[in-house]
């Protein structure tokens, strides 16, 4: 399998060997380049995944980094500067560069940095992805005010990679069941047709999302339900959010005086570690906690009870 790609704009020759050596012993993909234009045309070509250039009284490798951030501008820049440049720190952020460093250079620090790029870069990558996906649902589901089983199938990969995340970097997160307090019944008394009432889902979707961080996730569930995913979110901030949407959705122009409630769900790996929960015990949670909002009289927000912090053991030494 190939490694990841590196591009070396240094006009000095040994210097250029040694960092590409240097990176080839670390299983990088190396090109090398002497020239400013010769970089930026080699940049197109290889997509490199970090770039070493230096700054000198004959090459301009600032320039250079700002060429390439204009082309590319999640690409890493690492900046090399002689060591008499004593304002290398203000240079290399007036520049744009991702990191410097100062010649001469050593294997261990041109190695690690290029590590710690590859990851920003691979890291800036995914979360693009991410908030492509997302920005795809927000737009799907604004787009379709009832049931879409493609929403409801992105909400449940989403989630399922974000409780996987959860467990591992040890965040809490919070899952919403929305609802209008007797939505069908308030319609039917009304004579209200299909499309008022695609009307109101639609306005209650969008309010929703309004409220929501991009982070979160909004999605239509039935003719009266929305669910709402929320990651890094405590259960104190989760009730938040809670209450703001029930208070705005209660105040929709197409459900004038209709209400909402909300039933609310939430996970913290560090005060129940050992606690196994995905989409179904969350939507269970939620669900049951909304019903029993509702029949409370609703307009308001239910939540289960908070799991009690675990013991820890204590081991005294005479």
């Amino acid at each position: 399998m190939a490694g990841p790609r590196a591009l070396v704009a240094e006009p000095s020759v040994p210097i250029s060997n040694a960092v590409k050596r240097f990176l080839e012993q670390s299983g990088y993909e190396v090109a090398v380049v002497h020239f400013i234009d010769e970089a930026v045309l080699q940049s197109r070509k290889v997509d490199p995944a970090v770039v070493f250039t230096s700054v000198s009284g004959t090459f301009d490798g600032e320039a250079l980094c700002g060429k390439l951030k204009k082309l590319k501008p999640h690409c890493p820049v690492v900046l090399t500067y002689p060591p008499e440049e004593e304002l290398m720190i203000e240079r290399a952020t007036r520049a744009g560069a991702d990191a410097w460093l100062i010649s001469p250079l050593k294997k261990a620090q041109v190695v690690s940095v290029a590590h710690a790029m590859v990851r920003q870069h691979g890291l800036t990558l995914r979360v693009e992805h991410l908030e492509a996906d997302l920005q795809k649902a927000r737009t799907q589901a604004a787009a379709h005010s009832g049931t879409n089983t493609h929403d409801l199938s992105f909400f449940k990969k989403f989630l399922g990679m974000e409780i996987k995340r959860s467990r591992r970097y040890q965040y809490p997160l919070a899952f919403l069941m929305v609802a209008l307090d007797q939505l069908e019944l308030r319609m039917l008394k009304l004579s209200s047709s299909d499309e008022a009432k695609a009307a109101i889902r639609a306005e209650a979707l969008g309010l929703a999302s309004g409220l929501l961080r991009d982070i979160d996730l909004c999605v239509p569930f039935t003719d009266d339900r929305l669910l709402v995913f929320l990651p890094h979110t405590p259960r104190e901030g989760a009730m938040t959010v809670a209450s703001r949407l029930v208070a705005r959705l209660s105040r929709l122009q197409t459900f004038e005086g209709g209400t909402a409630s909300a039933g609310l769900a939430t996970y913290d790996p560090k005060l129940a570690p050992k606690t196994s929960v995905g989409f179904g015990s969350l939507m269970r949670e939620a669900s049951l906690n909304l019903r029993l909002a509702q029949e409370a009289g609703g307009n308001r927000v239910e939540t289960s009870p908070a799991p009690a912090a675990p013991r820890r053991d204590r081991v005294s030494i005479a």
